[in-house]
């Protein structure tokens, strides 16, 4: 008489014993987090007759016991279990309910599987393309063949491990392609197979794998150890797949052929791509979605104290340092310890066009590129008693430029009013070639003339020309005109004050912003010139 077994489905907490014939279609170690070279626990997805699959992990005291015996693909019957109740929230995301080992648990190997193996649970590329929602701890099972790759980057993570990332990308039957990005282990396991002069197709699946959809493309990820790679893997589903390739005919090229990653295109080559459209910063404060978008003006104000313009950063991986253990600091991030902590730019400025202003934060590497020095090589330059930064920093004002921004929640929703720069353009010619339709139009400055009205109207700025009927203070005076704000964050959206040179000192001390050095100092000479 065959023996009767449970389903994954029926299991609650009301009963104590199970048994279950099932495959192990998962399994994997988990490291203690406190030495990485012990394995904490095994953890296993389970699947039976009915395609029910169902979370279960081998606890520390039983991993040595149970390690030789458990394989992935393999049948066996298992019983005595300890059910635990996830409540709300699915075992990464595959159920509910967890089988936990225990002493008393039984598994006996299965020599002759009596039901086929479903290992996988494909979705197609363009399922998930059009999918309208997949959460989080939605994960899945993709097939393709890896037609695509980028050069691996060392990476550390938030809780200061050194990890590897590689992108790959895949191609199905139809010829769709989907970006796949590979965390840790698994760049290890694949890079050997990723010749670039291979001839022979590398099909691969990628198993526990979740969705990523970042402006509004959607591309696959690792998920931390559940995820595993499988290559040119024996099973039906892949010979498949592999003999579908194959008969479409040999490939008189190589197989796998290098791209490069957005993230290394300069600002210029990513323009110069055409896979951009740069916006008005009207525009660019009113969007609605989280992304990187471009967007082009002018700098007008430094938002910088003397110390606002630069932090102290780790010389491994970056990350902000700021205690000091003894005359050495410590990372937080990656635990390196060094003497002298490096200098970064992170500088808050001001940009403007005929549309709209808007406050960005330029990090070190753009800020380097605006002002033609490191922050370390201006860091000892010489200030005046009312000056707020290095003299160096000027060399941006008045720039246009063309910045990418990354959108973020808060901008959005209007909770953050800075908006972080991640690339800039400089370039003369690429600025002129990018600009927005309605900025190409009005990119000139025009003197009005009409009536008594003596002013030169700079976009967002208005400086009323007649002082005191003074000829002295000339177009060239005006023309030099470069504001700094003080150090605090300056409201999104807000343009630049109106500046009136007939202001009284009380309404002045009240403003918002004041001339800068070389506006001071040419306004004293002129003053001097009259006196004498």
């Amino acid at each position: 008489m065959e023996e009767k077994y449970d389903s994954i489905s029926e299991v609650n907490l009301k009963r104590l014993w199970w048994n279950f014939k099932v495959y192990i279609v998962r399994i994997w170690e988990e490291l203690s987090k406190y030495n990485k070279q012990e394995t904490w626990s095994i953890e296993m997805v389970l699947q039976d007759n009915k395609g029910d699959r169902i979370y279960s992990t081998v606890p520390r005291a039983l991993v040595q016991k149970w390690t030789p015996i458990l394989h992935e693909f393999q049948m066996y019957t298992m019983t005595n279990f300890t059910v635990v109740d996830n409540k709300t929230k699915t075992k990464n995301g595959v159920s509910r309910y967890v089988l936990t080992f225990s002493h008393r648990t039984k598994v006996t190997h299965v020599e002759v599987p009596t039901f086929p193996l479903q290992a996988f649970r494909f979705r197609s590329f363009v399922d998930l393309q059009n999918a309208a929602m997949l959460g989080d701890a939605d994960m899945f099972d993709i097939i393709g063949e890896v037609v695509g790759k980028e050069e691996p980057r060392d990476l550390i993570t938030s809780k200061g491990r050194e990890t590897k990332r590689l992108v790959v990308i895949l191609q199905d039957l139809d010829n769709n392609r989907m970006s796949c990005t590979l965390f840790g282990d698994l760049v290890d396991q694949i890079v050997p197979h990723l010749q670039e002069e291979r001839v022979e197709p590398l099909i691969v699946v990628m198993q526990y794998f979740k969705v990523s959809r970042w402006n509004g493309k959607t591309s696959v990820q690792s998920n931390f150890a559940i995820s595993k790679v499988h290559i040119n893997l024996d099973l039906e589903e892949v010979n498949f797949f592999k003999t579908r390739v194959v008969s479409a005919g040999p490939s008189s090229v190589s197989r796998i052929s290098y791209v490069s990653s957005p993230r290394d295109w300069s600002a210029a080559d990513e323009l110069k791509n055409g896979c951009v459209a740069v916006k008005t910063i009207e525009e660019a404060l009113n969007v609605a979605q989280e992304g990187p978008i471009w967007i082009a003006g002018t700098i007008v104000s430094i938002n910088a104290g003397k110390a606002g313009w630069f932090y102290k950063a780790c010389r491994r991986c970056l990350k902000k340092v700021e205690t000091p253990v003894g005359t050495r600091y410590e990372c937080a991030k990656c635990g390196h310890t060094h003497g002298v902590a490096a200098l970064r730019y992170k500088v808050e400025v001001m940009a403007h066009d005929e549309t709209d202003s808007i406050c960005l934060l330029l990090w070190d590497k753009e800020t380097t590129q605006l002002c033609g020095k490191p922050a370390e090589s201006i860091f000892n330059e010489k200030l005046a008693p009312d000056d707020e930064y290095p003299h160096t920093l000027d060399n941006m004002m008045d720039k246009k430029v063309l910045f990418k921004l990354n959108v973020k929640a808060a901008n959005v929703k209007q909770y953050d009013p800075v908006y972080t720069v991640m690339k800039v353009c400089d370039d003369e010619d690429t600025i002129s070639k990018n600009l927005p339709m309605t900025l190409v139009d009005n990119n000139t400055h025009v003197v009005n003339e009409a009536g008594n009205n003596n002013s030169f109207d700079i976009p967002g700025i208005v400086v009323n020309l007649t002082i005191d009927n003074d000829t002295h203070f000339n177009m060239e005076c005006v023309s030099s005109i470069k504001f700094k704000t003080p150090a605090k964050r300056v409201a999104s959206g807000v343009k630049v004050a109106t500046i009136n040179l007939n202001q009284d000192e009380e309404e002045v001390h009240h403003s918002t912003n004041r001339f800068t050095r070389k506006l001071s100092k040419k306004m004293k000479s002129q003053q001097s010139d009259i006196d004498s």
